[in-house]
């Protein structure tokens, strides 16, 4: 699956071609999935909201705009879908602050239904669920989904540059986290000098 074949998809749906958005839709499928998984309690609620992404997709296709890849768009809606979701469930528990500066954890999501073989994958995905949604996602688009910082400025609508903070921010944020769940600084250590490994062992037991 490439950038190229994905364009030439999305050119034809957007001249009419229903065939080809439905092509377009199974290819990230995963992906999308993927994305709600660790975000949301239930696999049903996940599936809801990759559903929510897809029809999103079809009502935006005319409008995707020149200069963009196919994968950051999907995901740019995804993380709209992503932001509804915390602040309709933040309303619903009385929840107050930005959307995105609120974690899992604060929005009383359900634990998660991913599996983790390994202790570190499993502190690694506790931790994610507890630092702000926005830094979660950021941290998930580069290790899950091997975005570039230019890309996840592109989901995030801002400079590359601004993304590179994020992303340093977030990786902050996550070890301090990690802190105070490791049970010693040894596997402090050993989970933050994993993260690629347990995230593409993560990666590869979900689905690519």
């Amino acid at each position: 699956m490439g950038a190229d074949d994905d364009r030439a998809l999305l050119l034809a749906w957007q001249a009419g071609d229903k065939r080809a958005g439905g092509q377009l839709i199974d290819r990230y499928l995963a992906p999308i999935l993927r994305f709600f998984r660790n975000k949301v309690g239930q696999a049903a609620e996940a599936e809801e909201l990759a559903q929510r992404t897809f029809k999103g997709a079809v009502e935006g296709v005319v409008r995707f705009r020149d200069g963009a890849t196919v994968r950051t768009w999907m995901f740019a809606i995804a993380r709209n879908v992503l932001r509804q979701w915390a602040e309709e469930t933040a309303r619903s528990r009385g929840r107050t602050g930005e959307s995105g500066e609120l974690s899992v954890a604060d929005l009383g999501a359900g634990p998660s239904t991913v599996l983790a073989q390994r202790r570190e994958q499993r502190l690694m995905l506790a931790a994610l669920r507890r630092i702000p949604l926005e830094s979660q996602l950021v941290l998930e688009l580069s290790y899950w989904e091997q975005l570039t910082a230019k890309q996840i400025g592109e989901v995030l609508d801002c400079p590359e540059g601004t993304a590179r903070s994020r992303l340093r921010k977030a990786k902050l944020e996550l070890r301090g986290t990690l802190d105070g769940l490791a049970r010693d600084a040894a596997e402090l250590e050993s989970t933050m000098h994993g993260l690629e490994t347990w995230a593409r062992e993560l990666r590869e037991g979900w689905g690519s």
